[in-house]
């Protein structure tokens, strides 16, 4: 497993603690965060007031499941479920990211999903048939 592949998965894992400075060491100062469809988060301290913002929304669960990673140099990809807490239990969001790093640190993070699909999850709607089947 390459370096850059090792700290996406160990950055991915720690979304379980919820703890938005423990996420810090990972970002460059001049780091890039975006949720495309979503205003972007500029460097270091506004991606950490994002990520506490979004455990926020979701104080029950909030956990990446990377279901596959790849890296080719220091671009590595990821297919995740981004679990959060819901008024029916712990759901997935289906989510692509795709984070670049330079020298051992995350410079631009760039996730891809159905924006109106955590709304729907919290209002209840059912949604199953929207999300991949585990293989």
């Amino acid at each position: 497993m390459s370096e850059a592949v090792r700290l996406v998965r160990e950055f991915c894992d720690l979304m379980e603690t919820r703890d938005a400075e423990k996420l810090r060491s990972f970002l460059a100062d001049d780091a890039v965060y975006q949720n495309v469809g979503m205003p972007a988060s500029f460097g270091v301290d506004d991606i950490v007031t994002n990520l506490a913002g979004q455990f926020g929304m979701f104080p029950d669960s909030y956990a990446y499941e990377t279901i596959n990673i790849v890296g080719d140099g220091d671009v590595v990809m990821t297919e995740r479920l981004d679990l959060i807490g819901t008024p029916s239990g712990v759901k997935g969001v289906p989510v692509m990211g795709t984070f670049v790093l330079r020298d051992g640190k995350i410079i631009r993070w760039t996730d891809y999903f159905d924006i109106s699909l955590p709304k729907k999850l919290m209002t209840g709607e059912d949604v199953e048939s929207l999300i991949p089947a585990k293989y």
